[in-house]
């Protein structure tokens, strides 16, 4: 195990737990290799162990704040089995067969996801270091998540954010789709080329939520994928739903997904098209809607996209605001860390100067209890979701 000098007083950040060490922390001059497992030291000696990811800006990932740990095959496992003990012991996972069972560096477990579709794992894995260091560990994790309580009959390694892209680690390749359920909702979910690594589990407890406020009223639905808000929203007893998305095989699946779930075609419209494109037009012709749901993709993928990011935020959202009828609710969202809940509530607040409209947030909500964040770690805290009372 190499040792590595930090460059900076890293040591009250690491021990609170941030597990990220960025390039201009460290001394250079020592060549890594992606995945080589490294030791932290500073002035005071022995900090921590991590793994090196020598072609990102964050070089080391930290695995354990114990110098000593040996994050072998047995420690990979006793990692997974805590996080599917954790799974097992939330009772509001209780109705899905859709989780995250692995969620990464909330999970102890920097720069792994494993995702569980009925009994398909879906592995994917962050960048050149986490595939070094997690590639030969990754059987004992998925005996950990089996010993844990789950059942796993194939594991399908996606790569990260290429679509259709992946290698089938045991089982053989999954099929076209895999029927999930969640609290009364059912889906066709593509693991191979759908969005995330299929669905979007992180809104879980949000799609509920809308759910829970939609009887009797009219639903907009903006950026609906395959149709999730929609779904709880029908089953919620909601009066109309409206679902967008300007991609014509996801409005096709969110048809699928309509007619598994038992829900009255009737009640829903399935537009496809650009959201921006819709909501000006539903504006100028008047249309109102008592719930409006905004999950746009992120805008802010890096920080400098910043700029570009508040704009796009602040247009969408008073468009949204425009035909949100009053006494309403608009229900919005962020996806990136890099725009956070400030952000996201300054943008609603401008965007609602623009249109003349008075808000009150009355709910800030984030992701799904499978998503765990780091308390030393905001950056693991990317989404936010607002509920937000228009007049």
């Amino acid at each position: 195990m190499i040792d590595l000098s930090l460059a900076r007083d890293l040591r009250r950040s690491i021990t609170a737990g941030h597990p990220w060490v960025y390039d201009r922390s460290l001394r250079g001059g020592v060549a890594l290799g992606a995945g080589q497992v490294v030791r932290l030291r500073d002035r005071e000696g022995p900090l921590a162990i991590g793994f090196a990811d020598p072609s990102s800006p964050i070089r080391v990932r930290v695995l354990s704040p114990d110098p000593g740990a040996e994050p072998d095959r047995d420690w990979a496992a006793g990692r997974a089995a805590r996080a599917a003990a954790l799974r097992r012991a939330d009772p509001r996972l209780a109705d899905t067969s859709a989780l995250r069972l692995v969620h990464g560096e909330g999970d102890f477990m920097p720069g792994l996801v494993v995702d569980l579709y009925a009994s398909t794992a879906v592995v994917v894995l962050d960048g050149a270091g986490a595939t070094g260091f997690w590639t030969p560990r990754l059987d004992a994790v998925i005996g950990g998540l089996r010993a844990g309580g789950f059942a796993i009959d194939r594991v399908w390694q996606r790569q990260r954010g290429v679509s259709g892209r992946g290698r089938a680690l045991a089982g053989g390749e999954p099929p076209a789709a895999i029927r999930v359920d969640e609290a009364g909702a059912a889906y066709e979910v593509d693991v191979r080329h759908g969005q995330k690594t299929g669905l979007f589990l992180d809104q879980r407890d949000n799609r509920r939520y809308v759910g829970e406020l939609a009887a009797g009223r009219d639903v907009l639905n903006l950026f609906g994928y395959t149709g999730g808000f929609s779904l709880h929203a029908g089953l919620g007893g909601a009066r109309r739903v409206v679902t967008v998305d300007s991609a014509a095989g996801a409005i096709a699946a969110a048809a699928r997904n309509l007619e598994l779930s038992g829900l009255d075609r009737s009640r829903h419209d399935l537009v496809v098209a650009d959201a921006f494109d819709y909501l000006a037009a539903a504006g100028a012709a008047g249309r109102r809607f008592d719930i409006v749901v905004c999950d746009p993709p992120s805008f802010a993928p890096r920080a400098d996209a910043l700029p570009a990011a508040r704009a796009a935020y602040r247009r969408l959202n008073g468009l949204a605001l425009a035909v949100v009828a009053p006494g309403g609710l608009l229900l919005t969202a962020s996806c990136s860390s890099h725009f956070g809940r400030a952000d996201l509530a300054a943008a609603v607040a401008e965007a609602a100067q623009d249109h003349g409209r008075a808000v009150l947030v009355r709910a800030v909500r984030g992701a799904a209890g499978d998503h765990p964040v780091l308390p030393a770690f905001p950056e693991g805290d990317y989404l936010e979701f607002l509920d937000v009372a228009v007049d």
